[in-house]
């Protein structure tokens, strides 16, 4: 049980940001030299998170790299939550061309599950509706006061833009994750699947 709340933990937050990657595109271009997120070495897996609804409250956004295993650099929106309830939550992880075995998914779904201190590495995103108060964007990355700050470990200029707002929520979201990490979180309804071949959340 402890293994698959680890994995809905990545649905909670990842999709609390959905709507700000579009309006955020920016912030990419800010990506500075040897600014990484992710205090730990990513795997080369990409993780297909689809949610309901998420209810957050004090986030910031910022943009950094991710570095792989294998060395390659990823760029990346960095979302954090102070807090975030999430509804409806399916993530999904390929894995292909195993010997003896090909390729299968790993399918989680959750009805229900609970966050704080959660920071999401993000690299697509679409939503259905996104509603967002006290937003602000080009505050700089190290004197955000509304949502979490920066994650502990994450090498990011203290000086570069960030966005940070009291609360937000949003519906039917869809997201590509490649890293997250969570303070604390709670699930219920907790299903754990393995699929022959392709069997994705979208």
């Amino acid at each position: 049980m402890h293994g698959e709340s680890s994995r809905i933990r990545w649905g909670i937050f990842a999709s609390v940001m959905v709507a700000s990657f579009t309006a955020s595109t920016g912030l990419f271009i800010a990506v500075a030299q040897g600014a990484l997120a992710a205090s730990f070495t990513i795997s080369n897996q990409k993780m297909k998170i689809s949610t309901e609804r998420t209810d957050g409250a004090g986030f910031i956004e910022y943009a950094a790299t991710d570095r792989r295993y294998d060395g390659k650099r990823i760029p990346v929106l960095v979302s954090g939550l102070k807090f975030a309830k999430s509804k409806g939550i399916c993530q999904s992880t390929v894995f292909q061309n195993i010997p003896l075995i090909g390729t299968y998914t790993v399918k989680v779904t959750t009805e229900e599950s609970t966050a704080r201190d959660s920071y999401t590495d993000i690299i697509r995103t679409v939503a259905g509706t996104t509603t967002v108060t006290g937003e602000r964007s080009g505050v700089a990355t190290g004197s955000d006061t509304k949502g979490p700050g920066i994650k502990e470990g994450d090498k990011v200029d203290p000086a570069g833009a960030a966005r940070d707002s009291d609360s937000i929520v949003v519906t039917d979201s869809k997201q590509i994750v490649l890293a997250t990490s969570t303070g604390s979180a709670e699930s219920s309804g907790v299903t754990v699947r393995i699929h022959k071949g392709l069997d994705e959340c979208f």
